[in-house]
């Protein structure tokens, strides 16, 4: 299964998801604690989250039922549909159960806001006491490492979401080959029937898509958050047909007194260029000694990067 998900992805990287991305100037923001922020600043590394464990647990099934409308809409004969659908949700559950039952391979998410000093990202990652970096989006994508990864704005819009879906599947069915052409006249036929197995091989490239598109899509209740993701994609262990393919640790951090799997990814600092642009303390109480302590800790470490106060007014 790894060797499959890698090689659909490298096959349509280009392809697969036409979601907005951020053009160089641009800058994001990433919140943190003072640990990991540590981690950053230093050793230039993220700890970078495993998808299935991230703040929405009900993501992937989120995404299914959009996805789900989007084909019911398409496909206008009940059959199709039905066969469709319990192909495309056998493949999609187990891609998601393979990644969450097991350790081999994974994908994992960065993430990061296009809202700086936002009080509800304050709140949700770091209880007001953690810092927010700025980065350039140019300088930081250039200093990423160069393996197997996407980045794009989190869709909110069940519009836009229904659109890309419904993108994705026209241009799978649009196959060169001549029997794709076979199968999309039977799709959208309201009289002719298909079976599981012609599905098979659509149905390939249509899940991994569809899989990806998971990470990418989240209810409109969390478009405050105004999120823009990293996508990574890595291997644990060696894997049967994989050899070459980099060896990626796995870590676990402690929250809320559970365990959460991370990767580190590196970037280094392109053409001499840090992409931290700015550092701003949390709105708490003790938020003038957290700017002087950071620029104390900056200067010692002769790191040049400007530290600022929130200038959200909490008292408490």
């Amino acid at each position: 299964m790894e060797q499959l998900m890698t090689e659909m992805f490298m096959k349509n990287r280009k392809d697969w998801l036409p979601i907005p991305k951020c053009r160089y100037g641009e800058r994001l923001y990433h919140y943190t604690d003072l640990k990991a922020l540590k981690g950053i600043v230093m050793d230039h590394a993220f700890w970078v989250t495993k998808s299935d464990f991230l703040n929405d647990k009900f993501e992937f099934y989120y995404a299914f039922k959009v996805i789900r409308k989007v084909c019911m809409k398409l496909i206008p004969n009940p059959q199709n549909r039905k066969v469709f659908m319990h192909v495309l949700k056998e493949r999609m559950d187990f891609f998601h159960g393979s990644m969450s039952d097991q350790i081999l391979a994974g994908w994992y998410v960065l993430s990061f806001s296009r809202v700086k000093d936002s009080l509800l990202l304050w709140t949700e990652f770091s209880q007001s006491q953690g810092y927010c970096l700025e980065f350039d989006y140019k300088r930081l994508v250039k200093g990423l490492f160069d393996g197997i990864r996407l980045d794009g704005y989190v869709i909110y819009d069940k519009k836009k979401q229904h659109e890309l879906v419904e993108n994705t599947l026209s241009r799978i069915m649009e196959g060169k080959d001549p029997g794709r052409k076979k199968l999309k006249e039977k799709l959208l036929s309201e009289d002719k029937e298909i079976s599981p197995k012609e599905l098979q091989d659509l149905m390939k490239e249509f899940a991994v898509c569809c899989f990806v598109y998971s990470m990418f899509f989240k209810k409109d209740c969390f478009k405050e958050e105004k999120e823009y993701r990293f996508i990574f994609w890595a291997f644990h262990e060696e894997v049967a047909g994989q050899k070459g393919a980099p060896v990626t640790p796995i870590h676990f951090r402690e929250k809320d007194q559970a365990l959460l799997p991370y990767i580190l990814v590196n970037y280094k600092e392109a053409e001499g260029n840090n992409p931290i642009c700015s550092i701003t303390a949390g709105p708490k109480n003790d938020s003038d000694l957290a700017v002087k302590g950071m620029q104390y800790f900056l200067r010692n470490e002769k790191i040049v990067i400007p530290v600022r106060e929130s200038k959200i007014p909490l008292r408490y």
